[in-house]
């Protein structure tokens, strides 16, 4: 659990860098304290991470999310400099845990769209050819039509790149 609660903290002061990305780490560690707050535990390049060909993962059931760093060392749980990859998955992983609080129970591995048009709100981040290559990369894996669209829906919120907004969602959805 030590481990668990270091992670906001280092976030927050891995780098030593402008003031610009000071402020960007300081909101992505108000983001792991809000996921915590709602109960969520976040683990840092566990042994789940050996041979991964994913950068995380969000288990419902489990209310966990898995970080693979880029340039972790899987199954040592220890943290190293977080790269722009590593705090997009943060932000993908969180928007799991809002969209798992749109259903009447979070952690019954049913999650649903926050926003009204998923693919309508992606279009601000994504071209059409993106948004197609998630779906078909999805659909791939085998999954039903309803993760991909959770999945489009939560590489736009981490392309957005507002941890603040996603830690209001949080708020109005999980508490």
């Amino acid at each position: 659990m030590k481990k668990l609660l270091s992670i906001a903290a280092a976030v927050a002061t891995a780098f030593s860098m402008a003031p610009t990305q000071a402020s960007t780490m300081s909101a992505h560690g108000r983001l792991i304290d809000e996921i915590h707050r709602v109960g969520v535990s976040i683990y840092v390049n566990p042994p789940d991470c050996k041979g991964a060909s994913f950068s995380g993962y969000y288990r419902s059931a489990a209310s966990r999310i898995v970080i693979c760093q880029d340039n972790g060392i899987a199954g040592s749980f220890e943290q190293v400099r977080w790269t722009a990859d590593d705090l997009d998955t943060l932000r993908h992983e969180a928007h799991h845990v809002a969209q798992d609080c749109m259903g009447l129970i979070r952690g019954n591995s049913e999650l649903g769209t926050i926003y009204t048009k998923p693919f309508l709100f992606a279009q601000q981040f994504f071209g059409t050819i993106t948004i197609q290559n998630i779906v078909s990369t999805y659909k791939g894996l085998g999954v039903s039509p309803q993760v991909q669209v959770l999945e489009v829906e939560a590489f736009a919120v981490a392309e957005m790149n507002d941890p603040d907004r996603q830690i209001s969602d949080l708020r109005k959805y999980c508490l």
